[in-house]
C-alpha cells in the first residue's frame, strides 16, 4: 500500500478541521496517510511521499526546517519541493514575480542594517520577510515611529516589509485562490487580520481571530492564480491570496506554497480534488 505521511508541527502536530477529510480521503484512495511532526524521529524513507500541511512553527527555526526538508528529499518525494520552500519561505520571493510583471503590493524593503527611508502612505503595514499568521505584523499611521518595530524585526535577522495598507480588505476581504496539481480546486474570502492600534504579536495568535468564509472562485482570479504560478517553481498545491487593487483589479498578497491550510470545512470536496492531484504526481 501507497504511505504518505503528512507533515505539521513539531510540538503540536495535528491538521485540525483539515484532518478527517484529508485522512478519508486517502483512505478511499487506498492510500495510507499518518499524521506526524517534522524533524528527526520517522524513517523518511518508510514513506512514499511527504506532504507539508501544518508546519507553521517554521518560523521560528527556519534554517533548521530548510534542513530537515532536504534531508526528507533524500530520501523520499516532497512536495512542495526543498528548493520551492527555501525560496517561499522568506516573502523576499514577491520581488521574483513582481520583476516576472505580476502586480503585487508596492513594497518598502528594509533589510538588516539598513535606516527606514521616508514614505508616503498614510496607513501602513510592517511586517518581516519571514513570518505567518500575522507574527511580527502591525497597521501604523505614516506619523507613527517603525524604528522599534523594524529593529525587533531585524533581530529575527528577517528584512522588514512596509507596505501600504489595503483598504479594499476591510471591505472586500482577501480571497484565497487553490490550486492542485495545476487545477484550480476552491477559494476562501478572509477577513481583515490586522486592527489599527493592535501592537504585533510575537506568536500565531492573530490569525486564529481572522474570519474565514468559503467564496466563490471568480473567473479573473483563476487566472490571476494561473499566471501567478506560472512565474513561480513548479508546485503540487498553492494558495494564491489576493485583493483588490486601487483599480479594482487584483494584487497578490502572498503565494503560500508551503504550508497553506485548505479550510475544508468550507469545501469538503477539495479533499478528494487534492487526493486526485498526489496521485497523478506520485
Amino acid at each position: 500500500m501507497t504511505r504518505v505521511a503528512l507533515v505539521a508541527n513539531r510540538d503540536t502536530p495535528e491538521m485540525h478541521e483539515d484532518g478527517p477529510l484529508l485522512l478519508a480521503a486517502f483512505g478511499e484512495a487506498g492510500i495510507e496517510a499518518v499524521v506526524v511532526p517534522w524533524g528527526a524521529g520517522p524513517e523518511w524513507s518508510s514513506f512514499d511521499a511527504v506532504l507539508i500541511r501544518h508546519c507553521w512553527d517554521y518560523i521560528f527555526d527556519r534554517g533548521v526546517f530548510l534542513d530537515w526538508a532536504d534531508e526528507v528529499e533524500r530520501a523520499t518525494r516532497l512536495a512542495n519541493a526543498a528548493d520551492v520552500l527555501r525560496w517561499n519561505t522568506d516573502k523576499r520571493y514577491l520581488r521574483d514575480l513582481e520583476r516576472k510583471g505580476i502586480a503585487t503590493v508596492p513594497t518598502v524593503w528594509v533589510e538588516p542594517g539598513e535606516a527606514m527611508p521616508q514614505i508616503d502612505w498614510l496607513d501602513l503595514v510592517v511586517k518581516p520577510s519571514v513570518s505567518a499568521g500575522a507574527r511580527l505584523s502591525a497597521r501604523y499611521k505614516s506619523d507613527e515611529d517603525l524604528t522599534d518595530h523594524i529593529r525587533r524585526i531585524h533581530t529575527t535577522g528577517a528584512a522588514a516589509m512596509v507596505q501600504p495598507y489595503i483598504a479594499s480588505v476591510d471591505g472586500d476581504g482577501e480571497t484565497g485562490t487553490y490550486v492542485f496539481g495545476g487545477r484550480v480546486s476552491h477559494a476562501i474570502r478572509k477577513g481583515p487580520i490586522l486592527e489599527a492600534g493592535q501592537p504585533a504579536s510575537d506568536d500565531l495568535s492573530a490569525a486564529s481571530r481572522q474570519r474565514v468564509g468559503p467564496a466563490a472562485v471568480e473567473p479573473e482570479l483563476a487566472s490571476f492564480a494561473r499566471a501567478v504560478l506560472e512565474n513561480a517553481p513548479p508546485v503540487l498545491y498553492a494558495r494564491v491570496d489576493t485583493a483588490p487593487g486601487p483599480d479594482g483589479h487584483p494584487v497578490l498578497l502572498e503565494l503560500e506554497v508551503t504550508e497553506p491550510y485548505f479550510f475544508l470545512e468550507h469545501e469538503p470536496a477539495a479533499a478528494r480534488r487534492f487526493v486526485a492531484a498526489v496521485v497523478d504526481w506520485l
